[in-house]
């Protein structure tokens, strides 16, 4: 499997790359170290110079920027963005049989990986932390990607489609959320300014 390939066309041809992909052999530890991994680099390097070298200005001078934090923060995106991939292939897998779909935790997986290509891509927004919004704007066509593969990875029927898409968005979303929210506070924990020690003028 070729990384660029893959990517280029789950984002452009989804539609005929899903059927090749279930063609492949449905490893997980090879779909993350060999895919997963290599497209999370693009996330963990700019994380690592949004927060770690160039931060947010603080409204009295100074920015939150600190090497401890870019690489806290690479660390952070590295650890939960995979175990979103795994929570999304699980919700895929485990709703399966509900929409008269296939159970197989390989090719749920793989659905999963792949489907969130566009994120992985976005991440390099990261690099200024002002333009986050734009890494959700593009985890958006995640939802596109993962409708695509739904017939050719699940054996979804058409008229099952669209319900099993929309439940599997909403779990994601809350499990979304509560990630989002872990990492956000240890992020502003590690991130707080240090306020000055207004004693030391008073003495």
């Amino acid at each position: 499997m070729n990384v660029v390939d893959r990517a280029k066309n789950i984002l452009i041809t989804p539609n005929t790359e899903w059927p090749v992909a279930d063609k492949e052999q449905a490893n997980v530890a090879t779909i993350l170290t060999s895919y997963v991994l290599p497209m999370l680099s693009i996330g963990v390097v700019a994380m690592f110079i949004g927060q770690g070298l160039i931060g947010q200005s603080l409204p009295f001078g100074g920015s939150t920027a600190s090497v401890k934090a870019g690489l806290l923060g690479a660390l952070l995106f590295v650890i939960t963005s995979v175990i979103m991939v795994f929570i999304l292939a699980a919700i895929i897998d485990v709703l399966a049989p509900s929409f008269s779909s296939e159970k197989n935790w390989g090719k749920s997986f793989q659905m999963a990986a792949y489907s969130l290509t566009a994120s992985y891509i976005g991440a390099i927004f990261y690099l200024f932390p002002a333009l986050y919004i734009l890494v959700i704007l593009c985890s958006l066509y995640c939802i596109y990607a993962l409708y695509t593969g739904i017939p050719a990875m699940k054996k979804t029927t058409a008229d099952k489609q669209v319900a099993y898409l929309a439940v599997i968005i909403l779990i994601t979303i809350v499990a979304m959320i509560l990630l989002g929210l872990i990492q956000t506070e240890i992020m502003k924990a590690i991130n707080k300014p240090k306020m000055p020690n207004f004693n030391n003028f008073l003495r």
